[in-house]
């Protein structure tokens, strides 16, 4: 397709000027110029009030097909000065001159590889997207017209016929489209499918290779019996529930890392103590507020020994990945701006939600050494009581410490309620001493009698499930 440019005179006038991909905007210049008979050394261009550079290619001057140039005079003419020119050969040698704007491509090769391009049938220069071909036109071609105009220049000399120019070299080829073929085996991505896999709420993602080849493995085997009538998708549903798995905590390395699950969870969550399968771990209580301490090494180890089949996709993590999926999609894009006082009338109405659900919560403080205490809290102390928490278990109760967490690292105010801190239900903080020099590694930040009373990780889990059972049990009574 043909592509063309409009230069807007000074005296108001307009010039179409025909343009190529290689085209300098110095030679678009010089055109409307020549046609019009002012200078173009005492003129520049400008696109939307910004002068352009005269020495780009149009192919690489970001302008649009059919724009409009403005052409103004410049305070003072403009001058040429010699420019560094480098010319790289078949072998990878570089030889190199200075040599004026208004030199012949000819003239720069001749000077720097003479007894080279003697030796070449057909001499080709390369510059940029530039191919100057054969002996007569490098002598009609100029640096001027390439664009070079001041600094330096590199080009490559190389020996090629013409026709060989055109074929290039690691050209990618499209792969054929493959008739599509329709599978019943293939379970549904749609919208309904997914609802029937009970997601609620609205929909569209597709399911993964990985996630179609873990859901084949762990889904029930209602293939076997294909004799068996097909049943309405209600009935199937209620049917082929699979059983409800041990929730997979993750408290990560923040604050605000939440316990909280979905309804449908909570049964499984009362009935763990229930499981005649599995004895439950052991909880050593140390102190108040059912302190309990264990230690992330120690919790690591026994990650290791955990069999590959924990760590296979069943149909309830994918149910999980979906519904999550969707509470992301049907987040706050179309929400309506609200102001400051509706966005603070907001945060409240979290901060009431919370406590009218959660009636203590629990706060795992980290220890530079990777040893942690866990302890339940009321929402509505402040983190004073946590730092008096900690202060009976240190090794040196006297020194002075702060809490904080990350990242970024964000020390915490003591005088801020748990609820103001976003740390409901349950939060991760960490345990620093105002000096450095206490903070290592090496140092022993709890007391050894307590350090001797260690609990694991999946017991300090536990404890938190049988307390709040506990305390839902009590209330539920009352």
């Amino acid at each position: 397709m043909d592509k063309r440019v409009t230069v807007l005179l000074p005296n108001g006038r307009r010039q179409n000027v025909n343009v190529t991909a290689n085209m300098t905007l110095l030679e678009i210049l010089e055109t409307a110029c020549f046609k019009h008979g002012y200078d173009a050394e005492e003129h520049c261009l400008k696109f939307h009030n910004k002068v352009v550079g005269l020495t780009q290619q149009f192919r690489f001057s970001g302008l649009p097909n059919n724009c409009v140039l403005e052409m103004e005079q410049t305070e003072k003419r403009r001058t040429l000065s010699n420019v560094l020119v480098c010319v790289q050969l078949n072998d990878g040698s570089r030889q190199q001159g200075d040599f004026s704007p208004n030199d012949t491509i000819w003239l720069v090769v001749e000077k720097l590889c003479e007894t080279h391009v003697k030796a070449y049938e057909s001499p080709v220069i390369i510059y940029m997207r530039s191919e100057v071909i054969g002996h007569e036109q490098m002598r009609q071609t100029t640096l001027k017209s390439l664009g070079i105009l001041e600094g330096r220049a590199m080009m490559r000399l190389i020996d090629k016929k013409p026709e060989d120019l055109k074929t290039q070299a690691n050209v990618y080829k499209a792969p054929a489209v493959k008739p599509r073929v329709d599978n019943d085996d293939q379970p549904s991505t749609s919208r309904s499918a997914m609802a029937a896999g009970g997601s609620g709420g609205g929909g569209g993602f597709a399911l993964t290779s990985n996630m179609i080849k873990n859901l084949k493995r762990t889904a029930p085997e209602e293939k076997a019996s294909g004799s068996e009538p097909a049943k309405p998708l209600g009935e199937s549903n209620q049917e082929q529930q699979p059983q409800p798995e041990p929730p997979k905590y993750d408290w990560g390395n923040g604050s605000g890392y939440l316990m909280n699950h979905p309804p449908e969870q909570k049964q499984a969550e009362n009935e763990v103590e229930e499981n005649p399968g599995r004895a439950p771990p052991v909880v050593k209580i140390i102190g108040p507020r059912q302190a309990v301490l264990f230690s992330l090494d120690e919790s690591k180890k026994n990650a290791n020994d955990l069999p590959d089949s924990f760590f296979d996709l069943t149909v309830n993590d994918l149910k999980m990945v979906l519904r999550d999926l969707k509470r992301t999609s049907s987040g706050d894009d179309d929400a309506p701006l609200l102001t400051a006082k509706l966005r603070e009338l907001e945060r409240q109405k979290a901060m009431l939600a919370k406590l009218n659900q959660y009636k203590d919560c629990v706060l795992r403080i980290q220890f530079p050494d990777r040893f942690v205490l866990q302890g339940m809290f009321k929402p509505h102390e402040p983190l004073s009581k946590v730092e008096d928490f900690v202060r009976e278990f240190l090794v040196q109760p006297g020194e002075q410490f702060h809490l904080f967490t990350i990242p970024p690292k964000k020390v915490l105010p003591s005088g801020e309620t748990l609820l103001e801190l976003n740390f409901v239900p349950n939060a991760i903080v960490h345990f620093g001493f105002i000096k450095d020099s206490l903070n290592a590694v090496s140092n022993r930040f709890v007391k050894e009698e307590y350090v001797d009373q260690l609990t694991s990780e999946e017991g300090a889990h536990y404890a938190v499930q049988k307390y709040r059972l506990t305390r839902a049990t009590a209330s539920g009574s009352s």
